[in-house]
């Protein structure tokens, strides 16, 4: 993608706080997964995935900007949102288990996992897990999109969850996906902080499973060009994790470049979930 090609309007939203008010439609039994628009008639499914101190509400744009052959839902992490009372995971093994088992059932079509920074690792564990533990939902994983975030197999061990809170926010600030509103508002940091820095804690201290054997599932990564914290060459190791079809997209801009370029991100991930799907199809017969 070149980097003449023309963002959003409002290149500031969504931005994260971890509380949505845009109305959503949900399962009404689900508690880590929540459908953003029910499509009764659609052929696809695609589960999307929040980065650390996310909620489902990151996507609450996507719905409009996916064809209607594609059901969007999102993992809602505990702690925030409407599972705000919920204590927070202690562990990013925990959140896949616990999310994979009420995803399972969910995969009754073809279907595609896309996770951005955090959410693109336990994207990555939870395709594996349906692989080893439920191998008939497996067989409708059509694409695993990973986005700004390294391969599991070249990880980077940070420690920035146990930065001082000015250094923390600092990071934060960089990375560009916390609204000014939360790191500058007293009140509102402590009330998102121990999210945030709980996230992280996870994120920096998970031991990934490993690339071998490789998914049986295509892969893409998506990156933004000057991300920091995601160089090409760690992310287009992705291809390791996969034997099936690897793609790597880059957009201009940084560790949340989806959000100026929300409409053409949704737009590759359509095509490319499409694509996967009438391969497997096509395989099946």
């Amino acid at each position: 993608m070149s980097a003449s090609s023309r963002p959003l309007e409002n290149p500031q939203q969504p931005r994260t706080t971890g509380v949505h008010r845009a109305p959503v439609h949900a399962h009404p039994t689900a508690r880590w997964v929540r459908c953003l628009q029910p499509r009764p008639d659609a052929t696809l499914r695609l589960i999307l995935l929040p980065h650390a101190g996310g909620g489902s509400g990151f996507f609450r744009m996507w719905p409009a900007l996916l064809p209607d052959s594609i059901e969007p839902w999102a993992v809602q992490y505990p702690g925030r949102e409407r599972r705000a009372a919920e204590p927070l995971p202690a562990r990013l093994v925990d959140v896949v288990a616990d999310a994979t088992a009420e995803l399972h059932p969910l995969l009754d079509r073809p279907t595609g996992f896309f996770g951005h920074s955090m959410g693109a690792t336990i994207a990555y564990e939870i395709v594996h897990r349906l692989a080893t533990e439920h191998p008939t939902a497996f067989r409708q994983v059509a694409h695993l999109f990973v986005s700004a975030r390294q391969a599991p197999h070249h990880p980077r061990r940070g420690m920035i969850h146990t930065l001082p809170d000015d250094e923390f926010a600092e990071v934060l600030r960089r990375h560009g996906g916390t609204q000014d509103a939360v790191l500058d508002d007293p009140e509102m940091w402590e009330l998102f902080q121990p999210i945030l820095r709980n996230d992280y804690r996870m994120a920096e201290t998970h031991r990934p499973t490993p690339t071998t054997p490789p998914l049986p599932v295509d892969i893409t990564a998506l990156t933004g060009d000057d991300d920091p914290s995601v160089h090409s060459p760690a992310a287009a190791r992705w291809s390791d994790a996969g034997d099936g079809e690897f793609t790597h997209r880059r957009w201009p801009g940084g560790h949340f470049y989806l959000v100026p370029y929300a409409a053409e991100v949704a737009a590759t991930v359509a095509r490319l979930l499409r694509d996967s799907a009438e391969r497997g199809a096509s395989a099946a017969t």
